[in-house]
C-alpha cells in the first residue's frame, strides 16, 4: 500500500483523479470503483477538493489518505451533508464511500472502515422526511430554547447561538467551543463556513456571550441532534428560522425586499441573494 503523491493537498487531489481515472475502459461486470464518466469525475473532484479544504481548516498536514480515518471522515460527512436533504445526504455518503473504496483498490493506504459509512447511513435513514411545503422554520423558537435550557444548558446555548446568529450546526459548535478565538469588541470575527468562506463579522449580544462563556463541556453533534429530535426539530431548522425572522423584522422596518435578500445572504455566508429565497421557500 502507498500514500498519495504530492507535497501539497492540491497535488494529492490531482493524484486522486489520476489514480481513479478509467475513461474509455469497459466496466461491464467490474466493481473497481474507478471513474468511467465525466459526470462522476466532476463529482469526485468536488468531493476530494472539499475533503482537502476540510483538512486544511482543521490544521491537518501531510498526506490526505492518512486523514481518511474513521474520526476525520465521520466529522467531514457530518459537516458536508448538514445542508442537504435526506436523499441528497444518502447519495453523497454513498459516493464518498465509493471514491475511497476505489482509492483503496488502487493501492492507496487509508484507515477508514465501512462502519463509519454504515453508521452515517443509519443516522440519515432516521432523519424525518420533511415536506418543504410544511415549512422548516420553528414556531415559537424562543419557547423551545427555554425548554432546552431546562433539559441541558449546553444544548440550549448551541441552539440559541444558531437561532440568533444563523450558523450551521458545525459552525455553532466551533464558536461555542472556541469563543475567545472569535470574539472581539462585541463581534464574532473570522468564523469560517462551508466552502472555506469567511463570515462577515457578526454582532453578538452580551447575554448570549455570557451564556457561551459558561459552557464547560459541549455534547457531540449527534447528541445535540437527538435532543432536538424529541421536539421534531433538526439543527438546520434554526438556520431557516433565522432567515425568516430577519426578513420579517427588516420588512417591518421598511427596508427594500431585494436589499434584504442580498444582506441576509451575506450574513448566512452565501454570495447569491437567491439563497435567501431558497431558505424562505422552505421556512
Amino acid at each position: 500500500m502507498a500514500n498519495l503523491k504530492g507535497s501539497s493537498f492540491e497535488k494529492q487531489v490531482k493524484d486522486i483523479h489520476h489514480r481513479l481515472s478509467a475513461f474509455g475502459e469497459k466496466r461491464h461486470g467490474r466493481t473497481d470503483k474507478q471513474t468511467h464518466s465525466s459526470a462522476l469525475s466532476i463529482k469526485r473532484a468536488e468531493m476530494s477538493k472539499s475533503f482537502a479544504e476540510y483538512c486544511t481548516n482543521k490544521g491537518l498536514e501531510g498526506k490526505l489518505n492518512i486523514h481518511m480515518n474513521n474520526e476525520t471522515v465521520k466529522e467531514f460527512l457530518n459537516y458536508r451533508t448538514q445542508d442537504l436533504a435526506k436523499s441528497s445526504c444518502e447519495n453523497y455518503v454513498r459516493a464518498f464511500s465509493s471514491m475511497l473504496e476505489g482509492l483503496e483498490k488502487s493501492n492507496v493506504d487509508m484507515l477508514v472502515t465501512k462502519d463509519v459509512f454504515e453508521e452515517k447511513m443509519m443516522e440519515i435513514r432516521q432523519m424525518p422526511d420533511i415536506n418543504p411545503i410544511q415549512g422548516r422554520a420553528i414556531n415559537e423558537a424562543d419557547k423551545l430554547i427555554n425548554n432546552l435550557y431546562e433539559k441541558s444548558y449546553e444544548i440550549a446555548v448551541v441552539a440559541q447561538t444558531q437561532l440568533e446568529l444563523g450558523f450551521r450546526v458545525s459552525e455553532a459548535f466551533e464558536v461555542v467551543g472556541n469563543i475567545d478565538k472569535y470574539y472581539n469588541d462585541g463581534k464574532l470575527i473570522g468564523v469560517i463556513g462551508k466552502g472555506n468562506h469567511e463570515y462577515t463579522p457578526k454582532n453578538i449580544t452580551s447575554s448570549l456571550l455570557t451564556k457561551i462563556k459558561l459552557v464547560d463541556n459541549l455534547p457531540t453533534q449527534r447528541t445535540y441532534a437527538n435532543h432536538l429530535k424529541a421536539y421534531d426539530v433538526t439543527p438546520h431548522d434554526f438556520r431557516y428560522t433565522f432567515v425568516k425572522n430577519e426578513v420579517e423584522k427588516r420588512l417591518e422596518l421598511g427596508q427594500e425586499y431585494k436589499t434584504i435578500l442580498k444582506e441576509i445572504s451575506k450574513e448566512i455566508n452565501h454570495s447569491r441573494e437567491e439563497m435567501t429565497n431558497y431558505y424562505l421557500k422552505r421556512a
